[in-house]
């Protein structure tokens, strides 16, 4: 687990990301990094607290050891919340560049030897190396139910918090996040059970199959039936989840009518170029505060799926840059969505 953690609630919600690193390059950073060394991490939990929780107050930190490139991660979280993701994305993307001493994450990390960990959880002790999961992979999704003796005497929301933290231990914030589907905490052993670090491999065999060489999702096409019975077809990244880029919290709909069509409502030869003209023409004006995620076509009408940044213009960007269309008058929508929420039905 993290060396040292603590979360806490002030008034300076109003303080701004830029502040934080102006502190932390300044001073911050050698402060806790000494406090580390002397082994008295308590004495910069205040001052850190207080610097986080200007940044939001619902964030919080955690001190782990670093790896290979660094001494030190400082992990700053949205703790689960995804009305916060975007702000502890924002704050890493701002973030100096790692160097010897530190390095930075938005989202907590898979703990190395996570079978010796212990969590207190109420009067229980909850020892990692006990849990076993029952995994079941559904499309490009495993839903997991965690087993642990302990359940026995926690009740069901305490069991539900334990399991996700021990899922936290083991595959990182940004996995559970990514990957997971549904998750219980299972009072009985699920069947062909297997030890909670064993879904390590089940996420690597998920990103192996679902992310490219670059580290990005892939594309899938989907078919399906609308309301009207016509066909649906969609285009769709995998994995389809806002981990995949938290800081675009912004879901803009652009609805745009085609003229040629199949008989089944689909996009004829004449319409299907100036549409992915038109796909490029958005993805190169957003980004990088942007990407297209998905879209889908029925019924003379494609509707395109693109997150923004809604810190900036880029919803007004696409707004401006569907202008010259000519099959149609082009219908743009934008909301608040950090969850990813609007293309839930288009997870595969």
């Amino acid at each position: 687990m993290g060396l040292f953690s603590r979360r806490r609630t002030t008034a300076d919600a109003g303080a701004t990301i830029g502040e934080f690193w102006q502190w932390w390059v300044a001073e911050g950073a050698e402060a806790v990094a000494g406090a580390i060394a002397d082994r008295e991490p308590g004495r910069i939990v205040e001052a850190l607290s207080a610097r986080v929780d200007a940044v939001h107050e619902g964030l919080a930190w955690e001190l782990r050891p670093g790896c290979e490139d660094s001494q030190h991660v400082l992990v700053v979280t949205a703790a689960g919340d995804p009305a916060l993701r975007p702000l502890a994305r924002r704050w890493r993307l701002a973030a100096p560049p790692p160097d010897a001493v530190w390095s930075y994450a938005d989202m907590r990390q898979p703990t190395a030897d996570a079978g010796a960990v212990v969590l207190g959880i109420g009067d229980q002790q909850v020892d990692l190396a006990r849990a076993t999961a029952g995994a079941r992979v559904v499309g490009a999704t495993v839903d997991v139910a965690v087993h642990h003796p302990a359940w026995a005497d926690l009740d069901p929301q305490t069991r539900t918090q334990a399991a996700f933290l021990l899922l936290d231990t083991v595959l990182g914030e940004a996995a559970v996040e990514t990957w997971l589907g549904e998750v219980s905490a299972a009072e009985l052993e699920p069947l062909d059970a297997i030890p909670l670090t064993g879904l390590r491999s089940v996420v690597a065999s998920l990103e192996e199959q679902h992310l490219g060489a670059d580290g990005e999702p892939t594309w899938a096409m989907l078919e399906g039936t609308g309301p009207t019975g016509q066909p649906v077809l969609a285009v769709t990244q995998v994995p389809l989840r806002a981990a995949t880029a938290p800081h675009l919290d912004t879901h803009v709909a652009v609805v745009v009518p085609y003229t040629d069509t199949t008989a089944h409502g689909l996009p004829g030869a004449e319409s299907l170029q100036p549409l992915r003209s038109l796909e490029d023409h958005l993805t190169d004006r957003v980004a990088p505060s942007g990407r297209l995620v998905a879209h889908e076509s029925h019924d003379g009408v494609r509707v395109l799926h693109l997150y923004v940044d809604g810190t900036t213009p880029a919803a007004e960007q696409v707004r401006a840059a569907v202008s010259g269309w000519d099959q149609g008058r082009v219908h743009v929508a934008s909301q608040l969505d950090p969850a990813w929420v609007a293309v839930a039905h288009l997870r595969s």
